[in-house]
């Protein structure tokens, strides 16, 4: 059981300088750190960088071990994101940009791989632990413009354009989320099954390839031919009898190519494309209402055995995804008092072959089972794992109320409330209903550029194929961007 005195003490403790810092306000962001090489700010280079600080604490899950000792919670610390992302133009006929930073160091991951007794693993320990993260290059693409979305000589508006770039690039499908912006969420974070691939056959949600962008009317879409990462993970591995050999896992070893895409018809106002991030709220400034579908497919992405006998030949199955979905972010009331809705919904139809299923969650800390513990354990694993991605169908919804302003002046907080819910049906589980929420709220010192986040969020328990209760998180998150 929670103690509840203690977990309101720990968010009182984190929360109390909350309003000292939204009394000072700060100036608009405008062009934010721009090098212009020209009056006209056409030839220029731009920096973008932001981090995100997680405080949280964490019911695990029945039977978990970190370091040696049964937890039944925890409460870590974490830099969940650093970006350091720059792109320029010196001319509007191409486009280069570049982004690097770090995920999910915490006290126990996210760090270097290695032994030693200060932190990065022990003797008989060859994974990571906390310290010194890697760097590493989440996308670095060129873009050249075939036929531009305004006229350059009189700036009129075209109804088709086209661009086409190439690179480890984030112009994914399937869906508007799955090219989600860390930068600007609504809820504190993602479900992590809107990027069905990740770090599997895709680099966090990249992949290499070719890609293809623009509007035609009021639809924007985009298109891309990728050849995946490699990925050999045979099932010939398990044991004779296994009940395991029919179950599909990544083995991408035939090094087909993917093709993925993603179009939305916006109804309000245009969103910009130049870049691929998606917006998942944009806290009363803008008036949008889209409705999008989108698609991945690979030729055999993932292998089966044909039989329970250790060795047996493979067999190949395609990777086929789709999705649908429908964003809105709507201001309403008085101008003066700028309210504003956001509403996300999609569905997700995922098949990678018979029974396919993925574990995972957002840092987990390195976990096993507890030594002396006889109970029941989640199919899911231990820590905060659960069930993300599989063959099946997900229905994923979200929704935020930007509340009033109490006054007119610059700089004021800005307060919104949201939530979120969840509904995942996997082959591997007969299609039982798994389910999960979350709720929360902002507080936007300065828009997105500075904000603090409060979230609780549930996940299943997973006991003999069914959803067996759940346990919860609670996060506190800061972040900067600049």
């Amino acid at each position: 059981m929670i103690d509840t005195k203690k977990m309101f003490l720990f968010i009182f403790i984190l929360t109390a300088p909350i309003e000292l810092l939204a009394q000072g306000g700060s100036s608009e962001y405008k062009d934010g750190m721009t090098l212009k090489f020209d009056s006209a700010g056409k030839k220029y280079i731009r920096i973008l960088t932001w981090g995100n600080f997680w405080a949280r604490y964490t019911n695990a899950n029945p039977g978990t071990s970190i370091g040696g000792f049964e937890k039944k919670n925890w409460t870590d610390f974490s830099l969940r994101q650093f970006r350091l992302l720059t792109y320029s133009q010196l001319s509007p006929r191409y486009l280069i940009l570049a982004d690097i930073g770090i995920d999910n160091q915490s006290f126990s991951s996210g760090g270097s791989a290695g032994g030693g007794n200060s932190g990065n693993g022990g003797d008989n320990f060859s994974g990571t632990l906390g310290k010194k993260p890697m760097i590493y290059l989440h996308e670095l693409w060129n873009e050249y413009t075939i036929l531009p979305d305004k006229d350059y000589k009189t700036g009129s508006q075209k109804n088709f354009s086209l661009y086409i770039g190439t690179g480890l690039h984030y112009w994914m499908g399937i869906s508007r989320m799955s090219t989600a912006s860390s930068a600007n969420y609504l809820a504190v974070d993602v479900p992590i099954y809107n990027w069905p691939l990740v770090d599997a056959s895709d680099q966090f949600g990249r992949q290499l390839g070719i890609y293809l962008k623009g509007n035609l009317d009021r639809m924007s879409y985009r298109w891309a031919v990728n050849k995946p990462f490699s990925v050999r993970n045979p099932s010939a591995d398990f044991p004779n009898g296994s009940s395991e050999y029919q179950y599909a896992v990544d083995n991408n070893a035939d090094g087909n190519l993917s093709t993925t895409g993603y179009f939305s018809w916006q109804f309000l106002e245009k969103e910009n494309n130049m870049l691929p991030y998606t917006t998942g709220t944009y806290v009363g400034t803008k008036k949008v209402f889209n409705i999008g579908a989108g698609y991945y497919f690979q030729h055999n992405g993932t292998t089966t055995q044909q039989s329970g006998i250790a060795g047996a030949p493979l067999i190949n199955h395609n990777i086929r995804l789709f999705s649908a979905d429908i964003f809105a972010d709507i201001p309403f009331g008085p101008k003066s008092k700028n309210w504003a809705v956001t509403s996300y919904t999609a569905y997700y139809n995922y098949n990678f072959g018979p029974k396919y299923l993925r574990n995972g969650s957002i840092i987990n800390e390195n976990v096993s089972r507890a030594a002396n513990y006889t109970g029941e354990v989640s199919q899911a694993g231990f820590g905060n794992l659960a069930p993300l991605i599989g063959t099946g169908n997900i229905f994923f919804s979200q929704a935020g109320i930007l509340l009033p302003k109490r006054t007119q002046a610059p700089g004021e907080m800005r307060v919104q409330v949201f939530g979120e819910f969840s509904l995942q049906k996997f082959e591997r589980f007969n299609n039982a209903p798994l389910t999960y929420y979350s709720a929360g709220c902002n507080l936007f010192l300065d828009g997105h550029h500075a904000k603090v986040s409060f979230k609780y969020q549930t996940r299943p328990i997973i006991i003999t194929d069914r959803q067996n209760g759940s346990k919860g998180s609670y996060i506190i998150s800061t972040q900067v961007y600049l």
